[in-house]
């Protein structure tokens, strides 16, 4: 939102009280902050979301059984007296809520329903189609529940903003006659340009990053394929770990971390850990590839995640492992590197192989041109979402 000013617009936030951050936001009760508190000792002791690991613990078991759609719905009560007030006491334009949660979207329906404003409800990932809860998968009482409550969500916003071209194909068959409400905004990524010089190609290892999580960022993601690509090539050839390093930075579950160590071991992958952003960027920067590794899902995959953006920005070529999709698709239209079945150990190795071979030849191909990753800048971005608004309070103004 820190270009939305310069677009002739003011956000007010309004967010949980559960943690801290900026100052100049509205916050509302949530309840369950109370037992973040009780059983959270980061969340005590003020270091912040930031330092927080969520567990699937039993609270979440329990809610996800019983509160729909998210556990934030109870924060639902207090951030609608909150909002309300707000609205009526300043000279508002329009109601904006992102998903997830999808509970924001029920706060924005119904504070429209009181107030009349107009609503842009901003989907980002899909809600239902390609599912980041994987209890909303196959067929299910919980999923015609939550279909339900998006299809009223689509049917009562003003505008439908989603991050990819897939998401809004979904929304547009799904909705047809809500289809001319559907606007696509992607990810991108922020900041000036990074440094995209390239480090050196052939004098020593090429360095493959991987930066974020694997199964901590959905459950189904993993890295096992590309370790048994890796395996598989140190088998044919002890060597390889003087030709590839895989250098991993964030955080890797007890499983990963365990087929990590033989890797580790052979001198093929480095664990960097939970690093500050700044250092994470240096890594990227030192990197001749970067990785992307997304689960496996017999429909198509509509989710880009937001540090592929920073990855294009790097200048650097990108090596995705996933299905078909959104991200296959950005890789092949800017043809910013390869993409591989993520299920295909030989179709891994034989990119690594490719990879590497082109690195020791000073041959990887050059990063996305600048002008070419101008549109994902959330400059660019947020001018488009501005006019966005721009268009909704113009239709809600009588004629």
């Amino acid at each position: 939102m820190r270009y939305l000013p310069a677009c002739g617009y003011r956000c007010q936030v309004l967010t949980t009280s559960a943690f801290g951050g900026e100052d100049d936001v509205l916050r509302a009760w949530e309840p369950l902050s109370l037992y973040r508190w009780l059983f959270n000792r980061q969340v005590r002791s003020g270091e912040g979301h930031s330092a927080v690991r969520t567990r699937r613990g039993l609270l979440s078991r329990i809610g996800r059984a019983l509160f729909i759609p998210d556990l934030q719905v109870s924060w639902l009560p207090a951030a609608f007296a909150r909002g309300l007030r707000y609205l009526r006491s300043n000279d508002c334009d329009v109601i904006y809520t992102s998903f997830p949660p999808a509970s924001a979207h029920l706060l924005g329906y119904l504070l429209q329903r009181v107030t009349g404003l107009p609503w842009v409800a901003d989907f980002r990932d899909a809600w239902i189609f390609d599912p980041l809860d994987v209890y909303l998968e196959g067929d299910s009482l919980r999923k015609r529940l939550e279909e339900r409550i998006e299809g009223r969500v689509v049917a009562s916003a003003s505008a439908i903003v989603v991050a990819s071209q897939e998401v809004a194909d979904y929304l547009c068959t799904r909705y047809a006659a809500h289809a001319d409400r559907v606007r696509v905004i992607s990810n991108g990524f922020d900041g000036e340009w990074p440094d995209r010089s390239r480090p050196p190609q052939s004098a020593e290892p090429m360095r493959l990053l991987h930066a974020g999580s694997f199964s901590y960022s959905h459950p189904r993601r993993s890295p096992k394929v590309l370790f048994d690509a890796l395996r598989r090539l140190l088998q044919e050839d002890a060597r390889w770990n003087q030709r590839l390093k895989v250098v991993l930075v964030g955080l890797l579950s007890e499983r990963e971390a365990a087929w990590a160590d033989p890797l580790v071991r052979r001198g093929i992958v480095q664990v960097e850990g939970v690093v500050e952003r700044n250092r994470a960027l240096e890594i990227q920067e030192s990197a001749h590839v970067l990785l992307v590794v997304d689960h496996m899902r017999p429909w198509t995959s509509t989710n880009v995640p937001s540090k592929f953006y920073e990855y294009l920005a790097q200048g650097r070529t990108i090596l995705s492992l996933g299905g078909r999709g959104a991200v296959e698709r950005i890789v092949t239209e800017l043809q910013a590197g390869m993409h591989v079945p993520g299920d295909d150990t030989d179709a891994v190795c034989a990119a690594l192989k490719s990879l590497c071979n082109a690195h020791e030849r000073g041959t990887l191909p050059v990063g996305v041109s600048e002008e070419a990753l101008r549109p994902f800048h959330r400059r660019s971005l947020t001018h488009a979402l501005a006019e966005c608004f721009d268009s909704v309070i113009q239709q809600a103004i009588p004629c």
